[in-house]
């Protein structure tokens, strides 16, 4: 009886020392990896067109939005060309081609991204859709 109560403390001594490192701190080593903790971000999907209302391109807005983009997210993936529709209030669907965006920001940003499509490309309904998301 003696012999397992001792076995006992010794288990516990032993985990009693290393519950520290089982918890994984975000940089700890576990099998040889940095193991890196996960950073909760507000991810940001939108996209700008490639046309302006009244038929001129957007080219040239495009080195300002990503301008923008990094300074206020840190950076930007351009997904490139995608295509899209909306239903009109005549019944019709009428699409466009556009350019899709996607960042992630420690927070919403998708006011001022909003906002910055409204007054730079002239959208007057601007789709950006946000979602939580973790980013390692």
């Amino acid at each position: 009886m003696r012999h397992s109560a001792t076995a006992i403390l010794m288990v516990l001594t032993i985990l009693a020392a290393a519950c520290p490192a089982l918890a994984q701190a975000p940089g700890a080593e576990a099998g040889g990896q940095t193991l890196q903790a996960a950073e909760q971000v507000v991810v940001h999907f939108f996209v700008a067109p490639r046309v302006l209302p009244g038929g001129k391109e957007a080219a040239m807005k495009f080195p300002d939005l990503r301008r923008f983009l990094a300074k206020i997210a840190g950076g930007y993936t351009q997904l490139g060309s995608c295509d899209g529709g909306v239903l009109a209030a005549s019944g019709e669907v009428r699409s466009e081609t556009n350019i899709c965006f996607m960042v992630s920001a420690p927070s919403d940003l998708s006011t001022e991204i909003a906002a910055y499509l409204r007054t730079h490309f002239e959208t007057k309904s601007p789709f950006v859709l946000t979602w939580q998301g973790n980013r390692h």
